[in-house]
């Protein structure tokens, strides 16, 4: 092959090699493009789909939400016509004697007392949790549930720097200053004449902290949720299932109708309120066990029948800041204590013409604001002579059967 010749085929040759380059880059830029493109959809895609996730769950929650009955606030005003009940003429005789003053004068000196000052932080958010004795299936309690009497009063102090929730039940025959009627009775007929706004008055002044807000339920919305879950397990006493008809025992499950007894059973207790409501509190805990590992179509029920029969001071958009808190700070996971207020030293089961307790509200108040705060305001003079200490003790916890 001469000179020219090769020449001319490695020229060619070249030329073919440049030309199938140039077609692999056009393909390779043109497959680069289509990847940008494929890219850029998915990254459009995406946050679409969480947006979408986003206004689905948004909206499934507000439906929910606009089952619940929001209030505007705390705010009430009180109908000082109303009848109440008879309470007030109870004889204190030698607690009267013995304290220099009438227990009712000390009652309302405690209450009005304009130096005492509440509690507050803002990392506790303290929720009146109300169960009103309201219910469709009785006439006698047919009324609208602010307008009955409360036979469960627990303050949920949800703190979340300790991650800790604190619930604390309040008896309801606690022997009280009703301001504003300027008259003596117990603690559970607060709502029943001013409503729960005015409940919440009363146990501030009575134990110096401050209540955020509360949430009402009647004994219907009670008893179905309990049923929708399959029932609660709870330590009956004997004497309680034989009363009732139900089963006895530790740890035996109990429907509906029947826990409702258990919680507001206290005749048959020696100690009465205070096992009842530390019953109030064991059939509330293992409820909200058997909702932690419920399917969602019976969460789903549970959550349908309590937001229809709640009725609550909060707003809702206060309520919605409240369950995004939840979410996000893990409430479901803080610890859980449970405690009776007033403790023992500071109570005295007293049987007159009518049940009740004498409280003696600054230990009372001293402890709560320790127990829900870690601190207190309040200071108490060493040997202070008492309605307790007159009486010469306190009725201790009953230990069952």
């Amino acid at each position: 092959m001469d000179m020219d010749k090769r020449e001319e085929l490695e020229a060619e040759t070249k030329a073919q090699a440049e030309a199938e380059s140039t077609e692999a880059a056009e393909e390779t830029a043109e497959a680069s493009e289509k990847k940008k493109k494929k890219k850029k959809k998915l990254l459009l895609i995406i946050p679409a789909f969480f947006l979408c996730l986003a206004i689905i769950v948004a909206g499934f929650i507000n439906h929910k939400l606009k089952l619940i009955h929001f209030g505007t606030g705390l705010d009430y005003t009180l109908d000082t016509n109303k009848t109440l009940d008879d309470d007030e003429n109870i004889d204190f005789g030698e607690i009267d004697d013995v304290t220099g003053s009438t227990y009712k004068e000390i009652l309302k000196n405690w209450a009005t007392a304009e130096d005492a000052q509440k509690l507050k932080s803002s990392h506790i958010i303290n929720i009146l949790l109300i169960g009103s004795d309201a219910s469709s299936k009785e006439d006698s309690r047919a009324k609208p549930m602010e307008e009955r009497l409360t036979d469960a009063m627990i303050i949920a102090s949800i703190n979340t720097q300790d991650k800790t929730i604190k619930l604390v039940s309040i008896m309801r025959d606690s022997y009280t200053y009703l301001k504003g009627y300027d008259r003596f009775a117990k603690l559970n007929s607060a709502c029943k004449i001013g409503g729960p706004a005015y409940l919440v008055d009363i146990i501030e002044d009575s134990y110096k902290i401050e209540i955020d807000g509360y949430a009402m339920v009647d004994f219907d919305a009670f008893i179905k949720c309990i049923d929708i879950v399959g029932g609660v397990n709870v330590d009956v006493p004997e004497r309680v299932g034989k009363k009732y008809n139900m089963p006895y025992g530790d740890n035996v499950l109990l429907n509906g109708e029947q826990a409702l007894s258990f919680c507001r059973e206290r005749k048959l207790y020696v100690d009465s309120d205070i096992s009842r409501t530390k019953n109030q509190r064991m059939v509330i805990n293992d409820l909200i066990s058997k909702c932690k590992s419920a399917s969602v179509t019976t969460l789903n029920s549970v959550v349908d029948t309590m937001f229809s029969n709640i009725h609550t001071s909060f707003t809702k958009k206060e309520a919605v800041n409240y369950m995004s808190k939840a979410i996000s700070e893990g409430w479901a996971n803080y610890t859980v204590t449970q405690r009776t207020y007033p403790t023992a030293d500071a109570r005295y089961g007293y049987s007159g013409s009518e049940w009740i307790w004498v409280i003696d509200y600054p230990l009372a108040a001293q402890k709560m604001q320790t127990e829900l705060y870690g601190t207190t305001n309040i200071k108490l003079e060493e040997n202070r002579v008492t309605a307790i200490t007159v009486m010469g003790g306190y009725v201790t916890e009953d230990k069952g059967d």
